[in-house]
């Protein structure tokens, strides 16, 4: 992982001060284009994120979660640079969001990601079910 690099990044385009004055507490994120997956927190927001190991500059996913709920951040799994998924505790029931950046052309890879989808999507169906 590569937080130096990312937490400039993140300083430069903050998309935390755009949603600062929204009653939204958690927002999903597609071309974040970091490197690596992790956890990085700032004054108002965590940033999850799941990107390319090798290279930034392409895809990237995660989530934004406003700190006051961070504390029912129960999970985050990093599947590829364009799958990652969170779990929430919930006041009746836990939530599993997945956020996924589809491919909207044709191309080789399509079928592959929409498998990926399908299995993530599936597991976590027969996990917590």
């Amino acid at each position: 992982m590569e937080h130096t690099n990312n937490a400039k990044i993140w300083e430069d385009a903050d998309i935390s001060e755009q949603i600062q004055n929204t009653t939204l507490q958690i927002v999903a994120l597609q071309e974040i284009r970091w490197k690596g997956y992790g956890h990085t927190r700032k004054k108002d927001y965590s940033l999850y994120y799941s990107c390319n190991p090798d290279t930034t500059g392409q895809f990237g996913t995660g989530f934004l979660v406003k700190k006051e709920i961070e504390k029912n951040v129960l999970g985050f799994e990093p599947y590829n640079e364009r799958l990652c998924k969170l779990r929430i505790k919930g006041k009746y029931h836990n939530l599993s969001l997945i956020c996924a950046h589809a491919p909207t052309e044709d191309s080789d890879n399509t079928l592959r990601i929409y498998k990926e989808y399908k299995i993530v999507s599936q597991n976590t169906m027969q996990q917590y079910s």
